[in-house]
């Protein structure tokens, strides 16, 4: 069962995330924060992050170098509720594989899911 992280710091977000990330047979871990996220994907080594824009103590591109300078193959989803054209453009420049904009549809997401685990390049959704 491949392990996907979930970094964002609304709890609701988290669990509806989860459930659905479970019920496709992936194994959901969540971090609240960036410190934490860092943590998990060091020692857990999860096949594919997804990364919220705002956090308590990170900025998500801030978060999203960290992680791509740890594991510049960790495919990186950032979810965001907010719709800003340069921030998409900057995620993607800094290795994001994808950038999704909340709410999202599930056929969607399990879409890009399955094929950011499954190749290398960049989907830019």
């Amino acid at each position: 069962m491949r392990k996907i992280l979930i970094i964002d710091d609304n709890k609701y977000m988290k669990i509806a995330l989860s459930m659905l990330l479970e019920e496709s047979g992936f194994h959901p871990v969540t971090a609240d924060d960036g410190r934490t996220a860092l943590i998990i994907i060091k020692t857990d080594k999860p096949s594919l992050v997804f990364l919220d824009k705002k956090l308590p103590d990170y900025d998500g591109i801030s978060l999203l170098k960290e992680i791509k300078n740890f594991d510049p193959q960790l495919p990186v989803i950032v979810l965001t509720a907010y719709t800003e054209r340069s921030y998409e453009e900057q995620a993607i420049t800094n290795g994001a594989y994808a950038f999704v904009t909340k709410p999202f549809n599930n056929d969607q997401l399990l879409g890009i899911i399955n094929k950011a685990l499954a190749t290398d390049t960049t989907f830019d959704e």
